[in-house]
Protein backbone atom coordinates (compact mmCIF):
# COMPACT_ATOMS: atom_id res chain seq x y z
CA UNK A 1 0.00 0.00 0.00
CA UNK A 2 2.77 2.67 0.75
CA UNK A 3 3.91 4.43 3.97
CA UNK A 4 1.60 7.86 2.92
CA UNK A 5 -1.21 5.38 2.02
CA UNK A 6 -1.15 3.43 5.62
CA UNK A 7 -0.31 6.83 7.10
CA UNK A 8 -3.30 8.46 5.59
CA UNK A 9 -5.45 5.08 6.81
CA UNK A 10 -4.81 5.83 10.17
CA UNK A 11 -5.10 9.47 9.80
CA UNK A 12 -8.83 8.41 8.34
CA UNK A 13 -10.08 6.68 11.45
CA UNK A 14 -10.16 10.01 13.25
CA UNK A 15 -6.78 9.91 15.62
CA UNK A 16 -4.11 12.72 15.41
CA UNK A 17 -0.81 11.06 14.55
CA UNK A 18 2.66 12.63 15.20
CA UNK A 19 4.74 11.84 12.30
CA UNK A 20 8.32 11.15 13.95
CA UNK A 21 10.75 8.49 13.97
CA UNK A 22 9.01 5.97 15.86
CA UNK A 23 5.83 6.44 13.52
CA UNK A 24 8.00 5.36 10.43
CA UNK A 25 9.83 2.36 12.43
CA UNK A 26 6.50 0.93 13.07
CA UNK A 27 6.20 0.63 9.27
CA UNK A 28 9.22 0.41 7.40
CA UNK A 29 13.26 0.07 8.96
CA UNK A 30 15.64 2.61 7.99
CA UNK A 31 17.54 0.59 5.79
CA UNK A 32 14.55 0.69 3.37
CA UNK A 33 13.81 4.36 3.54
CA UNK A 34 16.30 5.46 0.83
CA UNK A 35 14.73 2.78 -1.59
CA UNK A 36 10.87 4.70 -0.29
CA UNK A 37 12.39 7.92 -1.00
CA UNK A 38 13.56 7.43 -4.67
CA UNK A 39 10.44 5.32 -6.18
CA UNK A 40 8.26 8.71 -3.94
CA UNK A 41 10.73 11.46 -5.40
CA UNK A 42 9.99 9.89 -9.08
CA UNK A 43 6.82 9.73 -8.56
CA UNK A 44 5.99 13.16 -7.24
CA UNK A 45 8.53 14.43 -9.62
CA UNK A 46 6.67 13.26 -12.70
CA UNK A 47 3.41 14.93 -10.67
CA UNK A 48 4.40 18.14 -9.90
CA UNK A 49 6.06 18.17 -13.64
CA UNK A 50 2.38 17.45 -15.09
CA UNK A 51 0.49 19.70 -12.58
CA UNK A 52 3.19 22.92 -13.79
CA UNK A 53 2.28 22.08 -17.24
CA UNK A 54 -1.67 22.00 -16.79
CA UNK A 55 -1.75 25.24 -13.96
CA UNK A 56 -0.14 27.04 -17.20
CA UNK A 57 -2.74 26.63 -19.52
CA UNK A 58 -5.69 29.31 -20.47
CA UNK A 59 -9.12 28.07 -19.23
CA UNK A 60 -11.36 29.83 -22.32
CA UNK A 61 -14.68 30.94 -21.46
CA UNK A 62 -17.72 30.92 -24.47
CA UNK A 63 -20.31 32.61 -24.92
CA UNK A 64 -22.87 32.22 -27.82
CA UNK A 65 -20.08 30.36 -29.61
CA UNK A 66 -17.66 33.84 -28.94
CA UNK A 67 -15.03 34.13 -26.32
CA UNK A 68 -15.70 36.00 -23.30
CA UNK A 69 -14.36 36.60 -20.40
CA UNK A 70 -16.82 36.20 -17.35
CA UNK A 71 -17.25 35.29 -13.23
CA UNK A 72 -16.32 31.41 -14.93
CA UNK A 73 -13.24 32.93 -16.59
CA UNK A 74 -11.95 34.93 -13.93
CA UNK A 75 -12.69 31.79 -11.24
CA UNK A 76 -10.55 29.46 -13.04
CA UNK A 77 -8.00 31.50 -14.51
CA UNK A 78 -7.60 33.91 -11.27
CA UNK A 79 -9.19 33.20 -8.04
CA UNK A 80 -11.49 29.73 -7.69
CA UNK A 81 -11.21 30.04 -3.88
CA UNK A 82 -10.42 33.09 -1.34
CA UNK A 83 -7.49 30.84 0.19
CA UNK A 84 -6.41 29.80 -3.32
CA UNK A 85 -4.86 31.21 -7.00
CA UNK A 86 -5.86 29.53 -9.83
CA UNK A 87 -2.52 28.10 -10.28
CA UNK A 88 -2.29 26.93 -6.70
CA UNK A 89 -5.64 25.46 -7.16
CA UNK A 90 -5.18 23.16 -10.25
CA UNK A 91 -1.53 22.15 -8.98
CA UNK A 92 -3.60 20.77 -6.14
CA UNK A 93 -6.17 19.11 -8.72
CA UNK A 94 -4.04 17.38 -10.74
CA UNK A 95 -1.75 16.17 -7.97
CA UNK A 96 -4.72 14.74 -6.38
CA UNK A 97 -5.76 13.36 -9.41
CA UNK A 98 -2.89 11.82 -10.31
CA UNK A 99 -1.35 10.33 -7.29
CA UNK A 100 -4.87 9.42 -5.86
CA UNK A 101 -6.36 8.52 -8.82
CA UNK A 102 -9.34 10.52 -8.12
CA UNK A 103 -10.13 14.44 -7.02
CA UNK A 104 -13.30 15.90 -5.62
CA UNK A 105 -14.20 19.51 -5.98
CA UNK A 106 -17.32 21.21 -5.23
CA UNK A 107 -18.79 24.29 -4.71
CA UNK A 108 -19.61 26.27 -1.86
CA UNK A 109 -20.34 29.58 -0.99
CA UNK A 110 -19.98 30.57 -4.53
CA UNK A 111 -16.04 28.94 -4.28
CA UNK A 112 -14.73 25.94 -5.94
CA UNK A 113 -12.99 23.73 -3.24
CA UNK A 114 -10.98 20.56 -3.28
CA UNK A 115 -11.65 18.33 -1.30
CA UNK A 116 -9.17 16.41 1.03
CA UNK A 117 -10.76 13.54 1.83
CA UNK A 118 -14.10 12.22 1.62
CA UNK A 119 -16.57 9.12 1.05
CA UNK A 120 -18.51 7.50 -2.29
CA UNK A 121 -22.00 5.73 -2.30
CA UNK A 122 -22.20 4.28 -5.55
CA UNK A 123 -25.26 3.20 -7.18
CA UNK A 124 -26.18 1.64 -10.68
CA UNK A 125 -28.97 3.98 -11.65
CA UNK A 126 -29.14 6.59 -9.07
CA UNK A 127 -26.39 9.06 -8.91
CA UNK A 128 -23.53 8.67 -6.65
CA UNK A 129 -23.01 10.71 -3.63
CA UNK A 130 -20.35 11.74 -1.52
CA UNK A 131 -20.15 12.49 2.33
CA UNK A 132 -17.85 13.75 4.79
CA UNK A 133 -16.41 15.77 2.59
CA UNK A 134 -13.40 17.62 4.37
CA UNK A 135 -11.37 20.10 3.59
CA UNK A 136 -9.17 22.44 6.42
CA UNK A 137 -10.74 21.38 9.48
CA UNK A 138 -14.10 21.54 8.01
CA UNK A 139 -16.41 18.22 7.50
CA UNK A 140 -19.57 19.37 5.35
CA UNK A 141 -22.81 18.01 6.83
CA UNK A 142 -24.62 17.77 3.56
CA UNK A 143 -24.32 14.92 1.17
CA UNK A 144 -23.46 16.31 -2.37
CA UNK A 145 -25.08 14.36 -5.46
CA UNK A 146 -22.60 13.72 -8.79
CA UNK A 147 -24.45 16.04 -10.74
CA UNK A 148 -23.21 19.20 -8.21
CA UNK A 149 -19.75 18.38 -7.79
CA UNK A 150 -16.72 18.12 -10.23
CA UNK A 151 -15.71 14.32 -9.97
CA UNK A 152 -12.25 14.06 -12.01
CA UNK A 153 -11.00 9.99 -12.08
CA UNK A 154 -8.46 9.12 -14.17
CA UNK A 155 -8.32 5.33 -14.86
CA UNK A 156 -9.76 2.67 -13.45
CA UNK A 157 -6.77 1.44 -11.28
CA UNK A 158 -4.74 3.48 -8.98
CA UNK A 159 -1.32 4.68 -11.32
CA UNK A 160 1.00 5.11 -8.22
CA UNK A 161 -0.64 1.97 -6.48
CA UNK A 162 0.63 -0.33 -9.85
CA UNK A 163 3.82 1.44 -9.63
CA UNK A 164 4.85 1.08 -6.38
CA UNK A 165 4.09 -2.56 -6.80
CA UNK A 166 6.32 -2.61 -9.70
CA UNK A 167 9.08 -0.52 -8.12
CA UNK A 168 9.16 -3.63 -4.98
CA UNK A 169 10.99 -5.35 -7.77
CA UNK A 170 13.84 -2.79 -8.17
CA UNK A 171 13.95 -1.92 -4.70
CA UNK A 172 15.38 -5.04 -3.81
CA UNK A 173 18.00 -4.60 -6.81
CA UNK A 174 18.56 -1.37 -5.75
CA UNK A 175 19.45 -2.69 -2.28
CA UNK A 176 21.96 -5.53 -3.60
CA UNK A 177 23.54 -2.59 -5.97
CA UNK A 178 23.82 -0.23 -2.80
CA UNK A 179 25.38 -3.09 -0.53
CA UNK A 180 27.79 -4.69 -3.19
CA UNK A 181 28.80 -0.71 -3.51
CA UNK A 182 29.45 0.12 0.34
CA UNK A 183 31.60 -3.71 0.70
CA UNK A 184 33.55 -2.81 -2.75
CA UNK A 185 34.80 0.88 -0.62
CA UNK A 186 34.49 0.25 2.62
CA UNK A 187 37.75 -0.46 4.71
CA UNK A 188 38.81 -4.00 5.09
CA UNK A 189 41.24 -6.40 6.96
CA UNK A 190 42.23 -8.73 9.04
CA UNK A 191 42.97 -9.38 13.17
CA UNK A 192 45.18 -11.52 14.40
CA UNK A 193 44.93 -12.84 18.05
CA UNK A 194 47.58 -14.88 20.02
CA UNK A 195 46.33 -18.30 20.99
CA UNK A 196 47.51 -17.06 24.97
CA UNK A 197 45.30 -13.85 24.86
CA UNK A 198 42.12 -15.98 25.35
CA UNK A 199 43.73 -16.95 29.21
CA UNK A 200 44.65 -13.13 29.73
CA UNK A 201 42.76 -10.59 31.72
CA UNK A 202 43.12 -6.70 30.88
CA UNK A 203 42.35 -4.66 34.15
CA UNK A 204 39.12 -5.70 35.48
CA UNK A 205 38.23 -7.11 32.24
CA UNK A 206 38.07 -10.63 31.30
CA UNK A 207 38.80 -11.37 27.10
CA UNK A 208 36.01 -11.89 26.04
CA UNK A 209 34.86 -8.61 27.30
CA UNK A 210 37.87 -6.35 25.81
CA UNK A 211 36.73 -8.36 22.51
CA UNK A 212 33.40 -7.50 22.56
CA UNK A 213 34.12 -4.03 23.14
CA UNK A 214 36.91 -3.70 20.32
CA UNK A 215 34.85 -5.31 17.44
CA UNK A 216 31.35 -3.69 18.52
CA UNK A 217 32.59 -0.39 19.54
CA UNK A 218 36.53 0.83 18.85
CA UNK A 219 36.21 -0.87 15.14
CA UNK A 220 33.24 0.83 14.56
CA UNK A 221 34.34 4.71 15.24
CA UNK A 222 37.41 3.70 13.64
CA UNK A 223 35.99 2.75 10.64
CA UNK A 224 33.81 5.74 10.65
CA UNK A 225 36.23 8.43 11.29
CA UNK A 226 38.51 10.34 8.92
CA UNK A 227 41.42 10.02 10.85
CA UNK A 228 41.27 8.10 13.70
CA UNK A 229 44.02 5.80 16.01
CA UNK A 230 43.43 2.24 16.85
CA UNK A 231 44.51 1.49 20.52
CA UNK A 232 44.92 -2.44 20.46
CA UNK A 233 45.83 -4.52 23.35
CA UNK A 234 48.31 -7.17 23.74
CA UNK A 235 47.62 -10.18 21.74
CA UNK A 236 46.10 -8.12 19.52
CA UNK A 237 47.18 -7.55 15.76
CA UNK A 238 45.14 -5.89 13.17
CA UNK A 239 46.54 -5.34 9.36
CA UNK A 240 44.89 -3.46 6.98
CA UNK A 241 44.18 -4.89 3.52
CA UNK A 242 45.89 -2.93 0.84
CA UNK A 243 44.40 -0.02 -0.57
CA UNK A 244 43.63 -0.99 -4.24
CA UNK A 245 42.18 -3.86 -3.38
CA UNK A 246 39.10 -1.76 -1.17
CA UNK A 247 38.98 0.78 -4.24
CA UNK A 248 35.44 1.37 -5.30
CA UNK A 249 35.16 0.58 -9.35
CA UNK A 250 32.88 1.99 -11.93
CA UNK A 251 31.16 -1.46 -12.29
CA UNK A 252 29.59 -0.54 -8.96
CA UNK A 253 28.64 3.00 -9.12
CA UNK A 254 27.13 1.92 -12.61
CA UNK A 255 25.05 -0.92 -11.04
CA UNK A 256 23.81 1.37 -8.92
CA UNK A 257 22.58 4.39 -11.57
CA UNK A 258 21.36 1.77 -13.89
CA UNK A 259 18.64 0.75 -11.13
CA UNK A 260 17.69 4.29 -10.79
CA UNK A 261 17.50 4.84 -14.18
CA UNK A 262 14.75 1.97 -14.68
CA UNK A 263 12.66 3.32 -12.00
CA UNK A 264 12.63 6.90 -13.84
CA UNK A 265 11.71 5.16 -17.32
CA UNK A 266 9.28 2.83 -15.71
CA UNK A 267 7.39 6.01 -14.28
CA UNK A 268 7.72 8.22 -16.93
CA UNK A 269 6.26 5.39 -19.09
CA UNK A 270 3.29 4.75 -16.35
CA UNK A 271 2.54 8.76 -16.70
CA UNK A 272 3.07 8.91 -20.56
CA UNK A 273 6.03 11.70 -20.20
CA UNK A 274 9.06 11.22 -22.35
CA UNK A 275 11.68 9.53 -20.45
CA UNK A 276 14.74 12.17 -21.54
CA UNK A 277 12.25 15.00 -20.30
CA UNK A 278 11.67 13.68 -16.63
CA UNK A 279 15.37 13.25 -16.79
CA UNK A 280 15.96 16.73 -17.56
CA UNK A 281 18.02 16.19 -20.56
CA UNK A 282 18.10 19.22 -22.94
CA UNK A 283 18.59 17.73 -26.20
CA UNK A 284 15.53 18.07 -28.57
CA UNK A 285 13.54 19.77 -25.92
CA UNK A 286 10.90 20.99 -28.58
CA UNK A 287 9.60 17.67 -30.46
CA UNK A 288 9.89 16.30 -26.55
CA UNK A 289 7.70 18.65 -25.39
CA UNK A 290 5.08 18.34 -28.28
CA UNK A 291 4.81 14.78 -27.67
CA UNK A 292 4.49 15.17 -23.75
CA UNK A 293 1.67 17.45 -24.55
CA UNK A 294 0.28 15.44 -27.12
CA UNK A 295 -0.38 12.06 -25.01
CA UNK A 296 -0.10 13.28 -21.52
CA UNK A 297 -1.69 17.08 -20.63
CA UNK A 298 -3.60 16.82 -23.98
CA UNK A 299 -6.07 14.10 -22.53
CA UNK A 300 -6.06 15.34 -18.81
CA UNK A 301 -6.73 18.62 -20.08
CA UNK A 302 -10.03 17.30 -22.04
CA UNK A 303 -10.77 14.86 -19.08
CA UNK A 304 -11.18 17.66 -16.86
CA UNK A 305 -12.53 20.47 -19.76
CA UNK A 306 -15.87 17.67 -20.11
CA UNK A 307 -16.18 17.26 -16.28
CA UNK A 308 -16.73 20.61 -16.38
CA UNK A 309 -18.70 21.23 -19.17
CA UNK A 310 -21.41 18.80 -18.44
CA UNK A 311 -21.59 20.03 -15.20
CA UNK A 312 -21.56 23.49 -14.93
CA UNK A 313 -23.03 24.53 -18.14
CA UNK A 314 -25.06 21.48 -19.05
CA UNK A 315 -26.27 20.50 -22.47
CA UNK A 316 -28.69 22.80 -23.37
CA UNK A 317 -25.86 25.55 -22.99
CA UNK A 318 -23.32 23.91 -24.57
CA UNK A 319 -25.68 23.75 -27.53
CA UNK A 320 -25.96 27.61 -27.46
CA UNK A 321 -22.28 27.76 -28.07
CA UNK A 322 -21.78 28.20 -23.70
CA UNK A 323 -18.85 26.00 -23.41
CA UNK A 324 -15.48 26.19 -21.42
CA UNK A 325 -12.19 25.17 -24.00
CA UNK A 326 -8.37 24.56 -21.94
CA UNK A 327 -5.94 25.92 -24.42
CA UNK A 328 -2.71 23.90 -23.76
CA UNK A 329 -0.62 25.86 -26.83
CA UNK A 330 0.05 28.46 -23.55
CA UNK A 331 2.14 25.49 -22.19
CA UNK A 332 5.35 26.26 -24.10
CA UNK A 333 7.49 29.13 -24.29
CA UNK A 334 7.20 31.12 -27.52
CA UNK A 335 9.55 33.18 -29.25
CA UNK A 336 7.85 35.85 -31.54
CA UNK A 337 11.75 35.95 -33.65
CA UNK A 338 11.50 32.28 -34.25
CA UNK A 339 7.55 32.74 -35.64
CA UNK A 340 7.72 35.63 -37.34
CA UNK A 341 7.32 34.32 -41.08
CA UNK A 342 4.60 31.82 -39.37
CA UNK A 343 2.66 34.70 -37.94
CA UNK A 344 2.65 36.10 -41.35
CA UNK A 345 0.86 33.41 -42.60
CA UNK A 346 -1.36 32.79 -40.08
CA UNK A 347 -2.73 36.73 -40.48
CA UNK A 348 -2.42 36.34 -44.15
CA UNK A 349 -4.47 33.09 -44.52
CA UNK A 350 -7.20 34.59 -42.40
CA UNK A 351 -6.27 31.96 -39.53
CA UNK A 352 -6.26 34.39 -36.94
CA UNK A 353 -6.49 38.26 -36.79
CA UNK A 354 -3.78 40.70 -34.41
CA UNK A 355 -4.98 40.10 -31.33
CA UNK A 356 -5.26 36.78 -31.55
CA UNK A 357 -1.58 36.08 -32.24
CA UNK A 358 -0.82 38.72 -29.67
CA UNK A 359 -2.06 36.73 -26.86
CA UNK A 360 -0.29 33.74 -27.86
CA UNK A 361 2.94 35.44 -27.96
CA UNK A 362 2.22 36.37 -24.60
CA UNK A 363 1.52 40.13 -25.37
CA UNK A 364 -0.58 42.83 -24.45
CA UNK A 365 -3.54 42.60 -27.06
CA UNK A 366 -4.77 45.99 -28.89
CA UNK A 367 -8.30 46.04 -28.54
CA UNK A 368 -8.76 48.22 -31.51
CA UNK A 369 -10.97 47.69 -34.54
CA UNK A 370 -7.91 46.67 -37.03
CA UNK A 371 -6.60 44.65 -34.27
CA UNK A 372 -9.46 42.50 -34.74
CA UNK A 373 -9.98 42.55 -38.45
CA UNK A 374 -9.20 39.17 -40.21
CA UNK A 375 -7.65 39.33 -43.28
CA UNK A 376 -6.73 37.60 -46.36
CA UNK A 377 -4.44 37.37 -49.04
CA UNK A 378 -5.79 37.53 -52.79
CA UNK A 379 -3.35 34.47 -53.16
CA UNK A 380 -5.83 32.84 -51.14
CA UNK A 381 -9.13 33.84 -53.45
CA UNK A 382 -11.27 31.13 -54.51
CA UNK A 383 -10.63 31.28 -58.21
CA UNK A 384 -14.36 32.24 -58.92
CA UNK A 385 -13.61 35.49 -57.77
CA UNK A 386 -11.13 36.74 -60.19
CA UNK A 387 -14.17 36.78 -63.16
CA UNK A 388 -15.12 40.53 -63.78
CA UNK A 389 -11.80 41.71 -62.97
CA UNK A 390 -9.32 43.57 -65.25
CA UNK A 391 -7.26 41.65 -67.83
CA UNK A 392 -3.77 41.75 -65.89
CA UNK A 393 -6.05 40.49 -62.29
CA UNK A 394 -7.56 37.30 -64.67
CA UNK A 395 -4.12 36.78 -66.34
Amino acid sequence: MGFWNWLRGKMLRGKTVEISGKTIEEYIDQEKMSTLAMEEFTIHAAINLIANCVSKCEFKTFQDGKEKEGEEYYAWNYEPNRNQNSSQFLQELVERLLYYNECLVVEADGQLVIAESFTKEEYCLKEVLFKNVYRGGLTFKRTFPMSEVLYFRLNNKNIRQLLSNLCKGYTKLLEDAVDKYEKAGGEKGTLKIDANAGGMTYGKKTFEEVYEELMNERFKKFFNSRNAVLPLHNGFTYTKQAAEQSKKSTSEMKDITDVLDEIVETVARAFNIPVSLLKGDVSDVEKITKNFLTFCIDPICEMIQTEINRKRYGRKEIQKGNYLKIDTTTVMHTDVFEIAEKIDKLIASGMYCIDELRKKAGDTELNTEESRTYRITKNYTDIGNLKGGDKGENE
